[in-house]
């Protein structure tokens, strides 16, 4: 009765969990095994009392009111509450709970600041510095040990004497969890990279993997595993189909420093250690207002096979990207 009361008036509900992760949100409805919080972070969840330590919410002309954990756990022999009686606990916000969607994505648009290698007609190696614009986006589907998605990324220059710029990325993820945080993932991708002097590139792996963290704002996983890669290779006057296996190495890393601004950071490798081609990324993500997010991302793109005058490709670039998320 008093999270209730109290939250009509609350400013912002903080939840401290046992194991010291919090949750900054409002709190929806509560009973006596569990509370019903909307989060920017996380949507609309339920939470079982068990799991907290505290509650803090702060009211107007109260202040902050400290709720500890013998005041809001249930007994052991606590009677289950059934949807009837949920249903009929009064909410001091919403009349309906919405539950969080399994289906979730991004779409943006950024400008990129880019220094890479080239050659021209004749195959002489060149760098340059220059501006391009990248079109990318995802759309993820997560059900209780399994998730899918799509990635599609599309790089072009506004010059059309750039054309050998443009750039296409589509990718599917099939990952399913296993116990320990251990996880099988399937990559299935295409694209078109026609600084790489590549086309009509498929990509097909097979990964394990382990989450080593998985918390609210800490996220961090590495996964190997091997792959089939067959693609289109063009120089002057030749084009070489090359069709082979080869290693894989992912790793993702993910940590909310405040409310509003993310660290992230990637890196994959494929190939081995004379022949690869890898890529690495690492940058911030700042939310704006609602779902909207500002990110600043810089991205290495690097590839030992492709050579001008005997000279490895690369192509660094700093992106400024507007990104929505729904």
């Amino acid at each position: 009765m008093l999270i209730c009361c109290a939250a009509t008036s609350l400013a912002q509900d903080i939840i401290v969990f046992k194991n010291g992760d919090t949750l900054t949100g409002k709190i929806l409805k509560q009973d006596d095994v569990h509370v019903y919080f909307k989060s920017d972070t996380v949507g609309s969840v339920s939470l079982r009392m068990q799991t907290i330590s505290e509650i803090q919410i702060e009211a107007s002309g109260v202040g902050e009111i400290v709720i500890p954990s013998d005041a809001i756990a249930p007994p052991e022999s606590a009677a289950e509450v059934t949807p009837q009686d949920i249903a009929q606990t009064p909410s001091p916000s919403l009349d309906v709970i919405k539950e969080k969607s399994a289906w979730a994505g991004q779409a943006g648009l950024a400008i990129a600041m880019r220094e890479k290698s080239y050659s021209n007609d004749s195959g002489i190696y060149r760098e340059e510095q220059y501006q391009t614009y990248r079109l990318y986006g995802n759309v993820n589907w997560t059900g209780e040990k399994n998730s899918l998605g799509w990635n599609w990324n599309y790089r072009y220059s506004a010059d059309e004497t750039r054309i050998r710029d443009d750039y296409f990325n589509l990718t599917q993820k099939y990952n399913h969890h296993l116990n320990g945080g251990y996880y099988a993932e399937a990559k299935t991708m295409y694209q078109r990279d026609y600084n790489r002097r590549i086309d009509n590139e498929f990509l097909q792996t097979a990964e394990l993997g382990k989450q080593w963290f998985e918390r609210p704002k800490l996220q961090f996983s590495t996964s190997v595993g091997g792959g089939y890669h067959q693609y289109e290779r063009s120089v002057p006057g030749e084009t070489t189909y090359i069709s082979e296996p080869k290693f894989i190495f992912d790793e993702s890393l993910r940590w909310q420093m405040i409310n509003s601004l993310t660290l992230f950071q990637k890196y994959t490798h494929l190939g081995d250690l004379e022949k690869y081609h890898f890529v690495f990324s690492s940058g911030l993500e700042n939310k704006l207002i609602r779902n909207i997010f500002l990110r600043l991302e810089y991205r290495l793109d690097r590839d030992t096979e492709t050579t001008y005058d005997d000279k490895g490709y690369y192509d660094k670039a700093l992106l400024t990207s507007l990104f929505y998320e729904f």
